[in-house]
């Protein structure tokens, strides 16, 4: 039974946590504390074996208590119970004697893991490193060496544009002792192999008045990439020697470690730049955004449409559209200066971000100037842009960009080119407006509904009294006015918005059910657009569109369509929507599928020399769900988690993997985190959210208890694990491995049979027996091909 003290200001926090942990029979919570001078007093009178700390806490907040908690009981065990992973609270808290940390908001399982802690230090270790914030990775492995050798000097040194830079040290040695870095880690990092320290570098260490006895230093490889190295040195003072096997696997798990966060490094900054033009995209212009408006101080937000690009890409083609993006990009990354940024936004549009007041204008009016003498290949077309200001246009990201949207639109109705409307100060924020005013509620609602799917703010008036009324608050952008009125003519009220100079510039549509005439009538009122009732949904977004300046062109009128009843026209134009929308989801789940079967495959190609391994586990898999639980399949992160698996692998070394002799101890160790690194690489994509990720996670579980990496046991297990399971089984038998050849099917059906209540789910055994048939049939086919 584990004791634990749970500290947390929060009355509902620590409400949420018993209720967590009521049916957890091996933890008993023996005490609470709201604050951080009571949590150190139950701790010293209760004597608990885990101590649970919040961090931010009243009085003495969570690092002074950690502190004083293990200063007076140095063998409890004390969790870090953090709002955030921010790496300066995680090292806080671990400096000042914390164990481990945890997440709040973290599932109940990774809660237990916490508390209960892992025997094994390797995988202890390994839990660590998935969790660790980052850059921490140095800090966190030369601290657990430290521990792991009774006492050695450890430091961690990893590569860095100008070489290897320290990346954390632990031990008796100030860090700033350890920033040269010694003889023996260097030599290890070159020539990636071992080093015993020779007498030159433990003479380094004398010269700081640390006389050392044993010390070596390791590479940190992985794919036979160098990394760093790792040098460990024990004082002269202290009567042990150190465990090389050890270390060296310690190394073995930091390499994999560093490969997988420079890699989720690179991935994400992969993300964040434009593939054509090799600018920051949207997605980067939209974290900057956020982090300039949270820094509070004055910044510029430009958003920029080129001109006349749609008859580019109509005229020439998209490809000659693509070279003119390229060239626009390239044209404007040699103009901004570096602390101006440019981001392609989307199609033809671009976006700039510039700190400073006032600074804006004067980055546009250089950029027109360099797109104007622009001449090869082709000259460039002009820009059209809008500005908005922070703090005088918004103080958020939403307003913000609401506010140089409207801008940009309103340049290009007022003549496009290198027109730049400034966002005014103090006029409402939104997007753009549309007046709609027709004296039918149902018609006017049919309208808003329609309108409002393209983000336009609708106001409504049933009457010209009320437009009139309206239009004096507040001008809109475009105005759809049905011609019937109750106290005007539609017609008669579209002359009278014309010839006044303070709404002539608004866009009229002119709506009727008049079947004859009106039309002409309509272009004698100056109205800008006419449509006939019933008219189509997308008749009426196309013709706001254009009026509004977001497209060029409207689309086609069908033929006929005046004898439907509008809600049959809408009902249609729905249809056509869902069919296109069913389409189009149709083809990227196709694409999801290609994507990921590609990135297994090639993963696979690392460890087993084939790409087929996980197309055929993902058929044995399916075939044996479909048998237990199809509901199984109804969640699709499932398929993606079969296929995924083993996406891990990718950071454990080739000479692990490839072995074709046992593994040694640590090697296996090393190996078995290959469950926690695939958990944490696709830990944040939508597609594996839900089983999909717990299959990555626990499918080396086994149902007596004894698998890994939570050592989880029966039920405890996921579902979709305990089936997928017995497939990866039954394909690893089955097919040629590096230590051993194929075993014949019956052989590999008997071996499953066997290993029923022990390795695999009973029920799911009996499902395999009853499925045999069909999965040989499988075999054989797959074999065949």
């Amino acid at each position: 039974m584990i004791r634990l003290l749970l500290c947390d200001d929060s009355t509902d926090a620590r409400a949420a946590l018993r209720i967590m942990l009521h049916e957890q029979g091996e933890i008993e919570i023996v005490g609470e504390a709201a604050d951080g001078e009571q949590a150190v007093a139950l701790a010293a009178q209760l004597a608990p074996d885990v101590v649970l700390m919040d961090v931010a806490m009243p009085i003495l907040d969570g690092v002074g208590a950690t502190s004083r908690i293990r200063r007076l009981l140095p063998g409890t065990r004390i969790v870090a119970f953090a709002g955030s992973a921010e790496r300066d609270v995680v090292e806080a808290m671990l400096e000042a004697g914390a164990d481990a940390y945890c997440v709040k908001g973290a599932p109940l399982w990774e809660v237990e893991r916490a508390i209960a802690g892992v025997s094994d230090p390797l995988l202890r270790l390994a839990h660590a490193l998935t969790r660790s914030a980052s850059g921490g990775i140095g800090a966190l492995v030369a601290r657990e060496l430290h521990d792991l050798t009774g006492g050695a000097i450890a430091a961690v040194y990893l590569t860095t544009e100008s070489g290897l830079s320290l990346a954390g040290a632990a031990g008796p040695l100030a860090a700033r002792e350890l920033a040269r870095v010694p003889a023996a880690a260097a030599r290890a990092f070159e020539e990636c192999a071992p080093v015993p320290a020779d007498a030159g570098t433990l003479s380094e260490f004398v010269c700081v008045g640390m006389d050392c006895g044993d010390a070596f230093a390791l590479p940190l490889v992985s794919d036979g990439l160098p990394l760093g190295a790792v040098l460990v040195a024990m004082p002269a003072t202290l009567p042990f020697l150190i465990d090389v096997e050890l270390v060296a696997a310690v190394a073995d798990l930091a390499a994999a470690a560093v490969a997988s966060e420079r890699l989720l490094l690179l991935t994400r900054t992969e993300a964040r730049r434009d593939a054509l033009t090799g600018l920051l995209n949207r997605r980067a212009f939209d974290e900057r955004l956020e982090e300039l408006v949270v820094r509070g101080q004055p910044f510029g937000v430009a958003l920029l449409d080129l001109d006349g690009f749609k008859q580019t890409n109509d005229e020439l083609g998209h490809q000659a559209g693509d070279a003119l993006l390229c060239e626009f990009a390239r044209v404007a990354q040699r103009t901004v200066r570096a602390d101006e940024d440019v981001y392609r936004f989307g199609g033809d549009e671009f976006a700039l971000l510039i700190e400073g007041s006032d600074t804006v204008p004067h980055v546009l009016e250089r950029l027109l100037h360099a797109v104007r003498r622009h001449r090869r290949p082709r000259p460039l077309p002009t820009f059209s842009a809008g500005i908005a200001e922070c703090p005088a246009d918004g103080l958020s990201d939403t307003e913000l960009l609401a506010r140089a949207d409207e801008a940009l639109y309103a340049a290009k109705r007022a003549g496009k080119s290198p027109a730049v409307v400034m966002a005014q100060h103090g006029l409402p924020v939104g997007g753009m407006r549309v007046l709609v005013v027709d004296d039918d509620r149902g018609l006017r609602t049919l309208l808003r509904t329609t309108l409002e799917a393209i983000e336009l703010d609708v106001d409504e008036a049933e009457s010209a009294a009320q437009a009139r009324a309206s239009l004096a608050m507040r001008p809109p952008d475009l105005i759809v006015l049905d011609i019937g009125l109750p106290d005007s003519d539609g017609l008669a009220f579209c002359r009278e918005l014309k010839g006044d100079l303070r709404t002539s510039g608004i866009p009229v549509v002119i709506l009727t059910g008049s079947e004859t005439g009106t039309s002409e009538a309509a272009r004698e009122a100056r109205a800008d657009g006419f449509l006939r009732k019933p008219f189509s949904p997308l008749e009426l977004l196309a013709t706001a569109e254009r009026l509004l300046g977001r497209v060029d062109a409207a689309l086609p009128r069908r033929a006929g369509s005046d004898q439907e009843e509008q809600v049959q026209l809408y009902a249609h134009d729905m249809r056509r929507l869902l069919e296109i929308e069913r389409g189009q989801r149709a083809l990227l789940q196709q694409a999801y599928r290609q994507t990921v079967g590609a990135l297994a495959a090639a993963l696979e190609s690392k460890d087993l020399g084939t790409g087929a391994h996980s197309q055929r586990v993902l058929m044995y898999a399916a075939e044996l769900a479909r048998a237990v639980d199809p509901s199984l399949l109804e969640e699709q992160s499932i398929e993606y988690g079969f296929l995924l698996h083993d996406v891990g692998k990718i950071g454990i070394p080739d000479s692990i993997l490839r072995k074709q002799g046992p593994l040694t101890s640590g090697e296996r160790s090393v190996l078995e985190t290959h469950t926690l690194l695939g958990e944490q690489m696709l830990g944040g994509v939508p597609l594996l959210s839900g089983g999909g990720i717990r299959v990555v996670r626990s499918h080396h579980e086994r149902w007596d208890g004894r698998g890994y990496p939570d050592h989880l046991a029966g039920s405890q297990i996921p579902l979709g694990a305990r089936v997928f399971a017995i497939a990866d089984t039954l394909d690893a038998m089955t097919s040629d491995r590096p230590y051993r050849a194929a075993l014949g099917w019956d052989e590999a059906v008997a071996e499953i049979a066997a290993q029923s209540a022990r390795q695999f789910d009973p029920e799911v055994v009996d499902a395999f027996r009853e499925q045999e048939p069909s999965l040989r049939r499988l075999y054989y086919q797959l074999r065949a091909e």
